[in-house]
């Protein structure tokens, strides 16, 4: 029986991410004056955009060099982006949320949901690797 070789979940490059994943929070959450990252949905974009990108590498794309579809992580992982990605498109078009009452607010929910993402992965990688 052929066996599938897991990529990596953390990796140098998910780790530099996840640092400008962090900086970009920091910035948002503190309302530090930055050229460029001073605008709150600015920062959203960008923790939208950096959070795609660490999921294509130790994410989705190691789920679907697995072919682990239907996992029970692996949906949680999909629910967890989906909430993230509603977040933000609630910001843009003015949607009001439960228990999200400003932009930062949201900025923060982002990071959190985020962050419990990668625990997701993390923890998916650990259990199908032993």
């Amino acid at each position: 029986m052929k066996t599938i070789a897991q990529p990596a979940v953390i990796t140098p490059t998910i780790i530099g991410l996840a640092l400008l994943f962090a900086a970009v929070t920091f910035i948002g959450v503190t309302s530090k004056k930055v050229p460029l990252l001073s605008n709150i949905r600015v920062d959203i974009v960008l923790l939208v955009i950096i959070g795609m990108t660490i999921c294509s590498q130790g994410g989705i794309g190691r789920v679907a060099a697995t072919g682990q579809w239907t996992h029970t992580l692996s949906i949680i992982g999909y629910l967890l982006g989906g909430l993230i990605l509603l977040i933000a498109l609630a910001v843009f078009v003015g949607w009001k949320l439960p228990f999200i009452a400003n932009d930062q607010q949201a900025l923060f929910a982002i990071a959190i949901l985020a962050s419990l993402k990668v625990v997701n992965a993390v923890t998916h990688y650990l259990l199908a690797r032993g």
